[in-house]
């Protein structure tokens, strides 16, 4: 599966956009969600980091969207332009800054 995760500690400022921004308000750290997935009973645990290209794929993302910014509104309108664009502008301010990880997680569940 793939997810976040708290690759540096989050800032308050990033706590409040993590919570109003991405609806996801409480990220373990590498650690912590490994330990969490044996605790459940999950063994073999690999946790690939993919922060790199998750923070480059949301930076070209961003920037697709906004040249592309009048075919989207003339299909959607102006504010679900305005709401995703304020989304991808929080996700790639969480990635660029070293707090936010991206993660895909592989694990066997034991008997």
């Amino acid at each position: 599966c793939d997810d976040f995760f708290m690759l540096n500690p989050f800032t308050s400022e990033q706590e409040r956009s993590l919570k109003n921004d991405v609806y996801c308000a409480d990220l373990p750290s590498r650690e912590e969600y490994i330990q969490l997935l044996e605790d459940c009973g999950f063994h073999n645990v690999i946790f690939e980091d993919r922060t790199g290209p998750w923070t480059a794929y949301v930076n070209e993302r961003l920037k697709a969207f906004v040249a592309n910014r009048e075919r989207f509104e003339g299909i959607h309108g102006e504010s679900p332009y305005k709401h995703l664009l304020h989304f991808y502008t929080a996700i790639i301010s969480l990635f660029n800054s070293g707090s936010l990880g991206g993660v895909r997680i592989a694990a066997e569940k034991k008997p």
